[in-house]
């Protein structure tokens, strides 16, 4: 459990820093644990956009200096390639922020300015937690609020609890929408506990789902929120489909018929058991096969090959050989890391690897579920009667229009991000 003398230090007192810090593998983690919100500046010497915003990062820097908490850190993935690894650097320069310690999940893309920086991370600093007053404005704000949210009751904003809950907010920060009830309007809820409390609304089996968990343990809430309030598998749409693709992580994406939630449960299911690690590193989507027909066509699928699982880098789409390999132990997890490692692109460019031939040929393990077993039983069967895949190439990405501006970064000719 995170002692009060680091939440106090961190989030109230906080520390500053001298300017920008350059640092190598043996002193970043000690900035990281010092301070409450990181921006780290993944740059290359040789990168010309590298080149024009180090000043600017600098004097922002230099700004910032007096702010606690704050620490603006600068990377050169040439001489530190180890640590841009780490944290799947693809272009340059690669802006990123660790708050409380996490890796936060939107980039920073804004302009690379000064005073855009600086008001970025003023921003940031803020405290995220809106304040509702009493039953009328909660009604309110379930109105408004289609998606899940966290609320919390609590004696006083001064309370640890309190700067707690704002620090889980402020490390969710875009993924999910933090309220707080507080003093007299928060008395009769606290009273009728025995404590203050924090619950999941909107919650389509919970209305009102309690966090057991202690409210003065950020990281415990911190991931109850994350596992709760952030679906797993987000569904993609027409409508934020740019927004997805801005937070720079690669989709691995079911595309399925509407009418089959089995498929989505499933993924669900494997992208639980074996890639909660993983969030950071891709988005786990699915689509709606039918509106989404474009990209599968792409794959050289149609909307009677439902479903489809396949990954897309914003430069190729790469498609899961067979969804009903889903099933196999670890299979999942591989896929992904074989986009990480490189592999999948070393294929694409014609390398040939001989360690997985017999992969297939062992029995795929049925689900208890007779339905499903049956089901998997039929998948496997079509397969057989099946010719196999032609090629191997696989396609262009149907996102690359919103990559990253090439205008504004060097990008690495590599798919493992």
């Amino acid at each position: 459990m995170m002692s009060l003398l680091w939440v106090v230090s961190l989030l109230v007192l906080g520390l500053s820093q001298a300017g920008m810090i350059e640092v190598n593998p043996g002193t970043i983690d000690e900035i990281l644990k010092k301070n409450n919100l990181v921006m780290i500046n993944f740059s290359a010497g040789w990168c010309r956009y590298s080149q024009a915003l180090k000043p600017v990062f600098e004097k922002a820097a230099a700004e910032l200096e007096s702010t606690p908490g704050v620490a603006l850190v600068y990377v050169d993935c040439v001489a530190h390639a180890s640590i841009c690894q780490n944290y799947r650097v693809n272009k340059y320069p690669t802006m990123k922020f660790i708050r409380g310690g996490e890796l936060m999940k939107s980039e920073y893309r804004g302009q690379r300015s000064v005073e855009a920086i600086t008001a970025h991370i003023k921003s940031l600093m803020e405290d995220p937690v809106k304040q509702l007053h009493g039953d009328t404005e909660l009604s309110l704000a379930k109105e408004a609020n289609k998606k899940k949210f966290v609320l919390g009751y609590f004696t006083s904003t001064n309370s640890y609890s309190y700067e707690v809950f704002k620090a889980s907010a402020q490390v969710m920060h875009g993924q999910c929408q933090f309220y707080a009830i507080v003093g007299d309007d928060a008395k009769e809820k606290i009273d009728a506990m025995g404590k203050e409390n924090i619950f999941l609304i909107n919650d389509v089996d919970h209305p009102e789902k309690v966090f057991e968990g202690s409210v003065t343990d950020q990281p415990q809430l911190s991931t109850w929120v994350k596992d709760n309030c952030v679906p797993l598998v987000r569904e993609i749409t027409f409508e934020n489909g740019e927004e997805l693709t801005e937070e720079g992580l690669p989709f691995v994406i079911l595309f399925h018929d509407p009418e089959d939630q089995d498929s989505v449960k499933l993924f669900t299911q494997k992208v639980s058991e074996q890639c909660q690690d993983q969030r950071n590193g891709v988005n786990f989507l699915h689509a709606d096969g039918f509106k989404f027909a474009h990209p599968l066509s792409h794959l050289g699928k149609r909307t009677g090959d439902l479903p489809v699982l396949a990954i897309d880098s914003f430069k190729h789409m790469y498609l899961f050989p067979h969804f009903e390999n889903i099933h196999r132990p670890g299979r999942l997890r591989r896929f992904i890391e074989d986009l990480h490692s490189g592999r999948l692109h070393r294929e694409f460019h014609g390398e040939v690897f001989n360690d997985r031939k017999d992969d297939d040929k062992e029995p795929i393990p049925l689900p208890k579920d007779p339905k499903l077993a049956a089901k998997v039983i039929a998948e496997q069967q079509k397969l057989d009667r099946q010719k196999k895949d032609a090629g191997t190439a696989p396609p262009e990405s149907v996102f690359r229009k919103l990559e990253p501006n090439k205008n504004r970064y060097s990008i690495l000719e590599k798919d493992e991000l």
